[in-house]
């Protein structure tokens, strides 16, 4: 899985989006990391559902998108740090 910083917000906008257009939908975890809160989690089926949730986050939380039909993940998914 390749881990990536908002810093370089386009290409990972760009792996997330290649990983929806070929195996849609995308389940999207939300993680808070020392927050003492759980995820959040969200089914994506689109570009623009994923940047809603996108737009949305703070600093220090963490976002694994990956296709729901890859039960093993082979495909890595993609990790989003912010």
């Amino acid at each position: 899985m390749s881990v990536s910083s908002l810093l370089d917000h386009e290409s990972v906008r760009a792996a997330a989006i290649k990983l929806l257009a070929e195996k849609a939908p995308a389940l999207v975890e939300v993680r808070f990391p020392n927050m003492g809160t759980s995820s959040d989690w969200f089914l994506c089926e689109d570009s623009s559902e994923l940047d809603a949730v996108l737009d949305r986050l703070v600093p220090g939380v963490q976002v694994q998108v990956s296709s729901v039909w890859d039960l093993h993940d082979r495909t890595g998914g993609v990790s989003i740090r912010k």
